[in-house]
């Protein structure tokens, strides 16, 4: 890639990581339920379609990080060990851009609206789907003490903490597709297409 095309790539995934930032911090401050809805996952959708799966993990890191420094997830997810809520912070949404551009990548010459399709749905699966592990897992001491009695942990951790944040990201990213559709068809007009 020669240094022209290396300059746009890199200012196109810095203009996505600043959407990030700026949907996530206001995902942080806006919140339905115990847990925000993050709507920066559009972004990191985008970009790993536009630049590939790496640019899809570093847009996820991004927002993991602002997740990380929410009020929300310090005040209930840090006493339980500041290093592991990190990790699990930066990895779920780090993973899930880094499979959403894979995905992408693979399925794309086969079919291209398939391809983004796949590429919308899988962040929000993979982005509440790791949570939910390490919820279950790590921080199961404190959904115990949030879940109502006679409420397992399980039917708690998704009716009631991610369930209806889970349905609203999967529904925004799949109804975006169409737009995240359009904007990949930006990556042959400008010629930045992760090689």
């Amino acid at each position: 890639m020669d240094k022209s095309l290396k300059v746009k790539k890199m200012t196109g995934i810095a203009l996505f990581a600043g959407l990030v930032v700026v949907l996530q911090l206001f995902s942080n401050y806006v919140t339905f339920g115990p847990v925000s809805i993050t709507l920066a996952l559009i972004p990191i959708v985008v970009g790993a379609v536009i630049y590939g799966p790496i640019a899809g993990f570093a847009l996820g890191c991004v927002g993991g990080l602002l997740v990380f420094l929410a009020p929300s997830t310090i005040a209930l997810f840090w006493p339980y060990g500041i290093f592991v809520t990190f990790l699990v912070c930066i990895l779920k949404m780090g993973i899930a851009g880094f499979v959403s551009g894979f995905l992408y990548k693979a399925f794309n010459s086969w079919n291209k609206l398939f391809a983004v399709i796949i590429a919308s749905i899988i962040v929000p699966l993979l982005n509440t789907g790791l949570f939910a592990i390490a919820a279950y897992t790590i921080y199961y001491d404190l959904l115990e003490s949030f879940a109502p009695e006679g409420q397992s942990v399980a039917a708690f951790l998704f009716l009631g903490f991610i369930g209806f944040n889970f349905i609203i990201e999967f529904v925004v990213n799949s109804v975006l597709s169409p737009v995240v559709l359009r904007l990949s068809s930006l990556s042959k007009f400008m010629k930045i297409e992760e090689e």
